[in-house]
């Protein structure tokens, strides 16, 4: 089992990158090096401690909790920039079934991780069980919804977004709570800081930020079909 803890984030982050980088392989070459690149950064970058007062957060931690911040959801605004501004990458998301970008979040079965990091104490039940459980019903929600859309793209845009918007929440929920803790205005035992820290860092760095690219860009996208209806 601690095998699994220690090495399971990076191997279901490198897993995932590797899927979806071959998907796009033959549509998109740069966009499937760029994810490389991507997850073989945040590979490393997840080695790397941030915040190494465990359990609770230090004065010091403010560098390491901007650094954090902004590599765990500046991809993801940087993503919807290129994604909404650059035709060569317009024109392939396009293309992409929905099914298939909805099933990229199969991954979240990583929220797995969250709840062994909870019963280990290393996470505080409003993240590590909350977050954990979310992320596990967004992944399973995934894999159903992605074959339900298979054959019939555009039938359901209202529930794809309900279902994007549930991804989000569950990224705004961690978020809120970790920023809170972190702030001191929310006194969670233990903090969060393993959020921050090898093994789980590496789903800070990938899955999160990619998490919101395709949850709002399906949002935009939904959107889009039901004005067009």
């Amino acid at each position: 089992m601690d095998f699994v803890t220690a090495f399971g984030p990076t191997v279901l982050g490198l897993a995932a990158g590797l899927i979806i980088a071959s998907y796009l392989w033959s549509r998109l070459r740069s966009a499937s090096i760029a994810i490389l690149v991507w997850v073989g950064i945040a590979v490393g970058v997840g080695q790397v401690t941030f915040f190494a007062g465990f359990p609770e957060w230090q004065p010091s931690d403010w560098l390491g909790f901007m650094i954090f911040g902004t590599l765990a959801f500046a991809p993801a605004g940087i993503l919807l920039l290129i994604a909404l501004r650059v035709r060569q990458v317009k024109d392939v998301l396009d293309v992409i079934p929905t099914s298939a970008l909805v099933a990229t979040q199969a991954y979240r079965i990583g929220g797995v991780f969250l709840l062994l990091a909870f019963m280990r104490g290393e996470l505080p039940a409003e993240i590590g069980l909350v977050s954990g459980v979310l992320d596990l019903t967004v992944a399973v929600t995934a894999v159903a919804l992605a074959l339900f859309l298979r054959g019939r793209e555009d039938q359901a845009p209202r529930l794809v977004i309900a279902w994007a918007i549930l991804g989000l929440v569950d990224f705004g929920w961690a978020a809120t709570a970790l920023s809170l803790s972190f702030l001191g205005l929310w006194s969670l035992s233990p903090a969060p800081v393993m959020m921050g820290n090898p093994p789980l860092l590496v789903i800070s760095l990938f899955a999160l930020p990619f998490g919101i690219f395709i949850g709002v860009y399906l949002i935009f996208r939904m959107r889009a079909l039901m004005r067009s209806q």
